[in-house]
């Protein structure tokens, strides 16, 4: 009897050993499968960009999500093997799915960017005098400046020359105020500053032949350069609609401006004052002396006051069709809009106590 047990105990152990074994191989098998190329004849550049505070198990769901390597998991046990869990750089680096885990990990931890990513945000001034301030963190010159150029680069870049399109009917001696359209770019690694703002232009460029605006500016009375102007004034005058090419508010807003240039009544745009007393570096007064002030001076102002998003170029290419002439964004950031000034004036007293109070 008791050699009976002893055999179903060896049997038992014989399984289990079997099973072990087993399972140790195939793990071992998933996991130098795990190391090799997904696709060696895959030579598609693929994007990773690592932020600051990125973790590697975050690292590795963002390349496996991007289908460059097997296995996130194959990724953080070689990491913990070889002891590279915080090797990581931040930064934009090229990587495909013909290499291998090694050697991409290798690259990422190299601190050699392929690339770097900038963003210039719509509503955003090419510069400020006021550089420390808190809306200066926004403003293109700052953008570039975080980015590793210097301001002796930037200068030379807003003043270069630049060929495009998109300045049709721009006058001479206008600078790139309202050009550089707001996105996100990733650069190669060493590009200049120069070309860092080419690559903006020819977006601008290429968000205005694709939707047609010259033509449709053109059926609205205006230039290329006076819709972006305008397009500039609705951008900052309204809260937007993120996302959205299309923003019933900012139509809206664009037929107040509409209906009182059809009336010769001046636009009276606070923006306008505010851009012009940013550029000076003096203090916001609704009548500062300068042709931007559309508070005192008829018309457009001189050229665009910031960087129109594609829903502000929209809303001045298809305006809505209203009786307003007047609005104001209310304590609670909606719009409000009046026919008449007693309308207006009831619309400050109803919803907006804090906001007109500013500058």
């Amino acid at each position: 009897m008791q050699i009976k047990k002893n055999r179903i105990w060896l049997i038992v152990a014989g399984v289990a050993l079997a099973f072990t074994v087993a399972a140790i191989t195939t793990g071992v098998l998933w996991y130098q499968s795990g190391l090799q190329p997904v696709n060696v004849a895959d030579k598609k550049e693929v994007r990773i960009d690592i932020k600051q505070g990125m973790s590697a198990g975050e690292v590795g769901r963002a390349l496996e999500e991007k289908g460059v390597i097997r296995s996130a998991q194959v990724m953080s046990i070689y990491l913990r093997l070889n002891g590279g869990a915080s090797g990581f750089k931040t930064g934009v680096y090229v990587v495909s799915a013909s290499q291998s885990l090694a050697e991409i990990i290798r690259h990422l931890s190299s601190g050699k960017t392929d690339e770097f990513s900038i963003t210039f945000y719509p509503g955003a001034m090419l510069e400020r005098a006021d550089k420390g301030s808190a809306g200066a963190k926004y403003d293109i010159h700052t953008a570039l400046s975080s980015a590793g150029y210097s301001d002796e680069e930037i200068t030379e870049a807003f003043a270069a020359d630049y060929q495009s399109p998109v300045f049709a009917g721009r006058p001479d001696g206008a600078g790139l105020e309202g050009y550089l359209y707001g996105d996100t770019y990733f650069i190669q690694a060493g590009a200049t500053a120069k070309q860092v703002v080419q690559r903006a232009i020819d977006e601008m460029a290429r968000v205005v032949a694709e939707n047609n605006l010259e033509e449709k500016f053109a059926s609205q009375g205006l230039t290329l350069y006076e819709g972006i102007t305008l397009a500039s004034i609705v951008e900052r005058e309204s809260i937007g609609c993120p996302g959205k090419s299309v923003c019933e508010d900012q139509r809206e807003i664009a037929s107040v401006f509409y209906n009182r240039l059809n009336i010769n009544m001046m636009l009276g745009s606070d923006v306008t004052y505010h851009y012009a007393a940013d550029k000076l570096g003096v203090e916001r007064n609704y009548l500062l002396d300068s042709p931007y002030n559309t508070r005192i001076n008829a018309g457009l102002p001189p050229g665009p006051i910031a960087v129109p998003g594609l829903s502000a170029l929209n809303a001045v290419a298809d305006p809505q069709k209203t009786d307003y002439l007047f609005f104001l964004s209310g304590d609670d950031d909606v719009t409000y809009f009046g026919k008449t000034e007693a309308e207006h004036n009831n619309n400050i007293r109803n919803h907006c106590q804090q906001k007109c109070l500013l500058p």
